[in-house]
């Protein structure tokens, strides 16, 4: 057996308190850590949320926005006469005119 002095005995003991508050540390480091990405992703995936929110909201103004203009559109082209068959007639014999000016090929 062998035998050590007290000093040294207690110098090692130190040493090995110490390596485990390092480690403990060290963990509740690591712990710390992962707490906050947790944290971190949460927030993000709340913010996401909330702009998915926003832009469905949107979307839905936009195609209503979308869906009275055309029918504005439509009652104004009914208003002036501009949803007539004979209007698509008058433009089909506005491009077989025979005093239209022709395009130069060259």
């Amino acid at each position: 057996m062998m035998f050590i002095r007290r000093s040294t005995y207690n110098r090692l003991v130190g040493r090995a308190d110490a390596y485990a508050q390092d480690a403990r540390n060290a963990r509740r480091g690591e712990q710390d850590a992962h707490n906050e990405v947790t944290r971190q992703v949460t927030l993000a995936e709340v913010r996401q949320a909330d702009h998915d929110r926003i832009v469905a909201g949107l979307a839905a103004d936009l195609a209503a926005q979308t869906r009275r203009a055309d029918r504005l559109q439509k009652a104004y082209d009914n208003a002036v006469g501009l949803d007539t068959p004979a209007l698509d007639l008058g433009a089909q014999w506005q491009q077989r005119r025979t005093d239209k000016p022709q395009a130069v090929k060259g």
